[in-house]
């Protein structure tokens, strides 16, 4: 009779001091914990009171707010509205845990609380891995600053900011992992580890060119300033392995000048003065240079279809590009509008381009704005004159076959 009398007091006493809770953390998506309420008949209630625990620096009318529980709400519970109300916590990545208990329920209102813990914010954050100066330059491409809260978004972030910033160098292999540790100054705070491996900066061992008819490749290489192959010489390995090969030329065959000139390009590159390493802005100025070429050849629609850059091994990469030349064009008529103080005559001369000229849209640009080799151009003439808001506007236009047209709008 005793034990029955003693088991019917402590079962009695969990279940009163047990309390409802539905939480919700990084560890668990959303367990929880229900000994009053009935799952399978929830009920409905007014909430009467929403009450907030374990905060320190987050306001607590603004966290109730972001819930979207409001006083005076028809709730069920279980239900929707609770799930929905961690949901909406958690999204916002300012707590690393929810819980939501029912406080008590006092006939049909319910009162709230709000158990929250706060992430850690960021109190300080050093570099491991690379040197003063280069920490110095990084800084600048971090928006890492004291007090903001430190989540997953936020080292994620970080570690791609540092790794783009070392690429953009060259440093292709570069290697970064962010260690939180906590703050032993500051029980809220967590310092940031940020260890960098940028590795050796990565070389072009070759670039290939694809597309090209006109213009041959080794010379459209040359036009590359900044971007440029490793050096080479593998000729005595090319002589050996053709005497080897079933493929040698018959007697009586030869090879044309361009055949001889791609076979030095693939096993010669003496370029020992010049840097090899892959800087991606560089060689994204370079592209815009070959295209420039292009035009100035006669040109016009020259592009580049699309180019890849692949790793060749650990310490190189292998560039790829695939571009079109397109048709060669030819100057036809050049008129000219709004000349009202030269005559056309004196225009033509100092323009210098005639009809069925090789199309050279870096030329007609020099002859209107800046001619160093000359110093006579367009603008010049007119700003000798007085007229320093002067402005001059080419338009071209393609006529059928192959050649452009192009009238030149003057503005004083």
């Amino acid at each position: 009779m005793k034990r029955f009398v003693l088991f019917f007091l402590l079962l009695t006493f969990f279940a009163t001091a047990a309390s409802a809770q539905f939480r919700r953390n990084r560890d668990r998506a959303g367990s929880t914990s229900d000994n009053n309420l009935n799952y399978a008949n929830p009920g409905e209630y007014t909430l009467a009171g929403i009450e907030v625990a374990g905060l320190n620096v987050l306001d607590k009318n603004s966290m109730i707010a972001l819930t979207g529980l409001k006083i005076g709400d028809k709730i069920k519970i279980p239900g929707d509205g609770i799930s929905s109300a961690i949901r909406k916590l958690w999204k916002l990545g300012l707590v690393g845990d929810v819980t939501i208990k029912v406080d008590r329920i006092e006939g049909d209102n319910v009162y709230l609380v709000l158990e929250l813990s706060e992430r850690p914010r960021l109190t300080t954050f050093y570099f491991t891995g690379i040197s003063k100066g280069q920490e110095s330059a990084l800084k600048e491409d971090l928006n890492l600053i004291r007090g903001k809260i430190v989540n997953d978004a936020l080292v994620r972030n970080t570690e791609n900011a540092v790794k783009k910033h070392f690429v953009k160098k060259g440093f292709l292999n570069t290697e970064v992992k962010i260690i939180q540790e906590r703050d032993t100054l500051n029980r809220e705070g967590i310092k940031l580890n940020i260890e960098v491996r940028p590795y050796s900066k990565v070389k072009i061992n070759r670039i290939n060119i694809e597309g090209n008819q006109e213009v041959y490749a080794g010379k459209l290489k040359r036009k590359l300033k900044s971007t440029h192959e490793h050096p080479r010489f593998t000729l005595h390995r090319a002589i050996v392995r053709s005497l080897f090969s079933k493929n040698i030329l018959k007697m009586g065959d030869s090879a044309s000048w361009t055949d001889v000139k791609t076979f030095i390009n693939d096993n010669v590159k003496l370029n020992v003065f010049a840097g090899s390493k892959y800087i991606k802005a560089d060689y994204e100025d370079d592209k815009k240079k070959l295209i420039s070429f292009y035009n100035s050849k006669g040109h016009r629609d020259a592009e580049i279809l699309f180019d890849t850059v692949f790793a060749h091994n650990k310490r190189t990469v292998d560039v790829n590009i695939k571009l079109v030349e397109g048709p060669k064009y030819y100057f036809r008529n050049i008129t000219w509008k709004g000349n009202y103080i030269h005559n056309n005559k004196l225009l033509d001369e100092i323009l210098g381009i005639k009809k069925g000229d090789i199309y050279n849209r870096e030329l007609l640009d020099r002859k209107i704005s800046f001619d160093q080799k000359t110093g006579m151009d367009i603008s010049g003439l007119y700003m000798d004159d007085g007229y320093l808001f002067f402005s001059i506007k080419p338009f071209e236009r393609v006529v059928p076959g192959d050649s452009i047209d192009v009238e030149m709008r003057i503005r004083r």
